[in-house]
C-alpha cells in the first residue's frame, strides 16, 4: 500500500486558541486576511525589492509560515524589521547564482552568495529531494545565505515527496533563534511530524553543549562556514525512506510510532509537534490568517507606498 497523500492524514480538530496578543492595549486587535491574499502581497513585496518571481513566490512561503502555524512573531511581523532592510542595504542579493564548490552525488557544498535565505534554503532542500530519489539520500551543505526564517518549514518541503527532511543551522546572521534545528518526517496516518526548535534554548540545560556542538559541526564545520564573518552555515537532508524498506511498512510503523504518542495527561491532550501547527493551518485555511492590528496596518501601507494592492483591493 502506497504512502497516504498528505491531505488525507486527517484528525479531529481541536480549537485552539488565538495567538496570545503582545499588548492588551486596545489597538492590539487581531483581523483575519485570506490565506492567499497574505502571500500574494508579500511575494509581490518581494518582487517589487527585485527578486525573480518563483523566488519570492519561495520566500513569502517561508515567511509567511509562521502566521500559518500559530508563531506570528516569526512571520511576517519579520518584513519590514528584516528581511527587507536587508535587502535594501545590498547585504542580501536578491538574484545572486548559488555556486557548486564540490558536487559528489549524494552530497554536495553549495554558496549561495547572500541570496536570500527564505529561498535559498528552500531551494537547498528541493536539491536534496532531487538526490534522495536518486541515490536514497540528498546532503546540502550550504553557506552563504541570509536570514532564512523558520527551520522546520523548509525540511517540511520533503514531506510532499514522502521523504524526511532536516535542517541543521550554525554560525553568523540569520535573524532567528541559535543553532536552529528543524526536521519534518511523514507520521502515517497521522499529521505530519514538524520539530522546530533552537538548540540552545529547547534542550536541558546538561544537553546543551553537547547538541549545539553537534549541531555546529554538521552545519558549520562541514560547510567551512567558520572561515566567512558574518555566514551562516546549513546541513539540509532529505532521506527517502521506500529506498530502504517498502512504503506498507514504513507507513505502518510511522502510524504505530506516532500513534503511540497520543493520549491525555491530567485532562490535558498529549500531542506530537505538527499536530497543533496542522490544526491551525486548517483554522486560517477556513477562517482566514490572524494578524495584529499593526501588523495588518503596516502590511497595507507598504502596499501603497509600492502601488501594489492591499487586502482590501483583493
Amino acid at each position: 500500500m502506497p504512502l497516504r497523500p498528505r491531505s488525507l492524514r486527517r484528525a479531529p480538530v481541536e480549537p485552539l486558541p488565538e495567538p496570545a496578543e503582545p499588548s492588551p492595549i486596545p489597538e492590539q486587535v487581531w483581523q483575519r486576511v485570506p490565506i492567499d491574499a497574505l502571500i500574494d502581497l508579500v511575494t509581490e513585496v518581494f518582487t517589487a525589492h527585485d527578486l525573480p518571481w518563483s523566488r519570492a513566490r519561495m520566500a513569502a512561503e517561508a515567511l509567511c509560515h509562521g502566521d500559518l502555524t500559530g508563531t506570528p512573531e516569526s512571520g511576517v511581523a519579520e518584513l519590514t524589521r528584516l528581511h527587507l532592510p536587508l535587502l535594501v542595504n545590498g547585504l542580501v542579493r536578491p538574484r545572486a547564482e548559488p555556486l557548486m564548490i564540490a558536487d559528489r552525488g549524494a552530497a554536495a557544498l553549495i554558496d549561495y552568495r547572500r541570496a536570500p535565505g527564505l529561498w535559498a534554503v528552500g531551494d537547498a532542500m528541493d536539491r536534496a529531494v532531487s538526490r534522495a530519489g536518486r541515490y536514497g539520500v540528498g546532503l546540502m551543505s550550504v553557506r552563504g545565505v541570509g536570514p532564512f526564517g523558520r527551520a522546520g518549514h523548509h525540511a517540511a518541503r520533503a514531506l510532499p515527496h514522502t521523504m524526511i527532511g532536516l535542517v541543521m543551522a550554525a554560525g553568523g546572521e540569520r535573524g532567528t533563534a541559535a543553532n536552529p534545528l528543524g526536521m519534518a518526517a511523514p507520521a502515517g496516518a497521522y499529521p505530519e511530524f514538524v520539530l522546530d526548535m533552537d538548540t540552545l534554548a529547547d534542550v536541558d540545560s546538561a544537553a546543551v553543549a553537547g547538541f549545539a556542538l553537534l549541531v555546529e559541526i554538521f552545519a558549520g564545520v562541514l560547510s567551512g562556514v567558520g572561515d566567512h564573518d558574518h555566514d551562516t552555515g546549513l546541513l539540509v537532508m532529505a532521506i527517502a525512506p521506500t529506498t530502504l524498506r517498502s512504503a506498507d511498512g514504513f507507513y505502518k510503523a510511522a502510524s504505530a510510532l506516532f500513534g503511540s504518542l497520543l493520549g491525555w495527561e491530567g485532562g490535558t491532550p498529549v500531542r506530537y509537534p505538527g499536530w497543533r501547527e496542522a490544526q491551525y493551518l486548517e483554522q486560517c485555511q477556513a477562517l482566514g490568517v490572524p494578524l495584529n492590528e499593526p501588523v495588518h496596518r503596516e502590511l497595507e501601507d507598504l502596499a501603497k507606498a509600492l502601488r501594489l494592492p492591499g487586502f482590501t483591493g483583493r
